[in-house]
């Protein structure tokens, strides 16, 4: 029986300066090492450190899964080398002449994506013993996750299909980069077919009577230059609630 272990937590962060692009990246084991999403640069070493303390090193991936191609979840897939990068043919194909203005794929992602070994996959693949490939376009338009038995019940890996707690409870993601009727489709189908979650940018839960029961802790730390300090002119920091929840189409 496979175990699904995560790396590192995903967050939905924003700023006034910008987007805080922080996926999950999970790790199945099973008779492949299957690793789901690849994170950032910034995120890099972050990683290695990780899969070290779980006694992994980037050769010992056999499987990169990529939920899809938006740069936060690509840009370290170069660090293993023995891993077959799987990915969805829909999602391979719109790489090669993204939207302009899909912020989320760089003209540039494709050249990434081909310098490894890809592998398409499609749904109802079984690519390890329990672990089977479930298509959730609309967030992006060759978006997929993973259904991993797990004991009695289903788990979902989902990437940004199900990105967080909240996009359970509402049936729609924060972004959606291809089809709005397709992204809610993929929730309902994720909602139907798994009874625990790892989403894209949260921790994993499950849904009691309608409401987000979350598996795991979490914690980020926020530091930077400049120092915060004091005095005149000195930088502020403000943490607030998103007061802008609804989904955007980005057209």
């Amino acid at each position: 029986m496979p175990t699904i272990e995560t790396v590192l937590h995903g967050f939905s962060l924003g700023t006034d300066q910008g987007t805080i692009g922080f996926c999950s990246i999970t790790l199945i084991r099973g008779a492949k090492n299957i690793l789901v999403d690849a994170a950032h640069i910034g995120r890099r070493e972050l990683l290695l450190q990780k899969l070290r303390e779980k006694g992994l090193g980037p050769g010992d991936i056999d499987y990169l899964f990529l939920t899809h191609a938006h740069w936060d979840h690509v840009l370290n897939i170069d660090l293993f080398p023995n891993a077959r990068v799987l990915i969805h043919p829909l999602e391979r194909d719109y790489c090669k002449r993204p939207k302009a203005s899909d912020w989320a794929t760089p003209s540039y992602t494709t050249l990434i994506l081909e310098s490894r070994q890809l592998q398409e996959v499609r749904e109802g693949e079984e690519i390890d013993d329990g672990v089977t490939v479930l298509e959730t376009p609309g967030h992006s338009r060759g978006s997929m996750a993973l259904l991993v038995r797990s004991g009695s019940e289903t788990v979902a890996i989902s990437g940004d299909a199900l990105p967080n707690g909240y996009a359970a409870t509402t049936g729609l993601p924060r972004l959606i980069f291809w089809d709005v009727d397709q992204a809610r489709g993929s929730i309902r189908k994720l909602l139907d077919r798994a009874q625990a979650f790892y989403p894209g940018h949260d921790r994993p839960f499950r849904l009691h009577q309608g409401h987000v029961a979350y598996l795991e802790q979490t914690s980020v730390r926020v530091f930077g230059w400049p120092d915060p300090g004091a005095g005149e002119g000195a930088p502020s920091v403000t943490y607030a609630a998103d007061a802008s929840r609804e989904t955007r189409v980005i057209e």
